[in-house]
């Protein structure tokens, strides 16, 4: 009998990033972000109004499926220097796809 590899299953964080009131540059401060994020990565971004032209991140954050992980990603992109606030909006598993042979 042969040895099976077994992924961890993923998760994908949607979340909204609010930049403080000194933050203008976006592509800086999700630069920032993603130097700061270790339990997690960005695997998708997008700039989106918000509120009276206010403009925020949206992310996309695949981490592994453990305790504690969401914790560690809030605390993580909290302390970025430039996030005001942020919000997960939902979480999912990471969908993998399989090709038949």
């Amino acid at each position: 009998m042969g040895w099976r590899r077994i992924a961890m299953k993923q998760i994908i964080y949607t979340m909204r990033i609010f930049p403080d009131e000194n933050t203008t540059d976006l592509d800086g401060l999700l630069k920032r972000i993603e130097e700061n994020l270790k339990s997690g990565r960005i695997v998708a971004h997008q700039v989106a109004e918000y509120f009276f032209g206010m403009k925020i991140l949206l992310l996309n954050v695949e981490a592994p499926e453990v305790d504690g992980v969401s914790d560690r990603i809030e605390e993580e992109i909290r302390n970025t220097n430039g996030v005001s606030e942020m919000e997960i909006l939902s979480v999912t598993r990471k969908v993998e796809v399989w090709k038949g042979g």
